[in-house]
C-alpha cells in the first residue's frame, strides 16, 4: 500500500476502536501517522536506490522498531502534545463551524502510566496494521514480490501473501468511500469504519482468490 492507503488504514481503526468518543481527535492523528512510520526505510531512495532495495520493508517493517518509534512518538506526544496541537489546527482550518465545535478537539494529556500507555498502544497498533497491509499487496504488472522481514534483525526470514497487486485501485477506493461516508454522516462514525474495514478485508481475500492465491 502507499501513504494515503496507510493513513486512512489508522485513521478507520482508531475511529473503529472509538477514540474519537472517548480521547479526542489527536488520537486519531497519532494513529494516521505512525501508520506510516514504517515507510521511513523508505528514505534511502532519495540518496541510493540500491541501498533502497536493501533496506525498505526491514529496517522499519519490524516489531522492535514498532516498539522503539512507538515508546518516541507516546513520550513526545505526552511530554510536548505536538500532535495534539496540530489537530487542533487542522481542525480549526478545515472543518466546519459545526464539526470545529462538537468534535472532541484535545486528548486528555498528561505524564501519567496510563496516558503513556494509550498513546503507545495507539503508536503500537497503527504501526503494526502497516505490515500485513504491505504483505497482502505486493507483486503484478512484472514486480517481483516484496517481502516484510517482521522478525529482523533477529531473524531474516520474510513473509509476503500477494493477494492484490501492487497499483490496485480498489483499496484505495473502499477506505475513501469510508472516509466521505463519515464525513457526510457525522455519526455512528465507529461502525462505518467498521464496516469500511470489513469491506477491503473481504475485497482483499476475493481478489487474492481471483488471483489464485488462495482457495475456498
Amino acid at each position: 500500500m502507499t501513504t494515503p492507503e496507510h493513513t486512512l488504514v489508522g485513521i478507520h481503526l482508531a475511529i473503529a476502536a472509538g477514540c474519537h468518543r472517548w480521547s479526542g481527535w489527536p488520537l486519531v492523528g497519532l494513529a494516521a501517522l505512525a501508520s506510516n512510520v514504517p515507510d521511513l526505510d523508505g528514505l534511502p531512495m532519495l540518496i541510493d536506490m540500491q541501498r533502497f532495495e536493501q533496506l525498505h520493508r526491514v529496517l522499519f517493517h519490524n516489531f522492535l522498531a514498532i516498539v522503539l518509534t512507538s515508546a518516541m512518538l507516546a513520550c513526545s506526544e505526552a511530554y510536548w502534545g505536538w500532535i495534539n496541537r496540530l489537530t487542533r489546527l487542522l481542525i480549526l482550518k478545515f472543518a466546519t463551524p459545526e464539526s470545529a465545535n462538537g468534535a472532541p478537539a484535545t486528548v486528555v494529556g498528561g505524564q501519567s502510566p496510563w496516558i503513556l500507555t494509550l498513546f503507545f498502544s495507539t503508536a503500537f497498533v497503527a504501526q503494526t496494521a502497516h505490515l500485513p497491509c504491505d504483505m497482502v499487496v505486493s507483486g503484478g504488472s512484472g514486480l517481483s514480490d516484496w517481502h516484510v522481514l517482521p522478525f529482523w534483525p533477529f531473524s531474516d526470514r520474510g513473509f509476503v501473501f500477494a493477494l492484490v497487486p501492487w497499483g490496485d485501485i480498489g483499496p484505495t477506493l473502499i477506505l475513501m468511500a469510508g472516509t466521505i461516508w463519515m464525513a457526510k454522516r457525522r455519526s455512528g462514525l465507529s461502525r462505518i469504519a467498521l464496516i469500511t474495514l470489513s469491506t477491503l478485508i473481504v475485497y482483499l481475500l476475493v481478489r487474492g482468490w481471483m488471483r489464485g492465491a488462495i482457495t475456498f
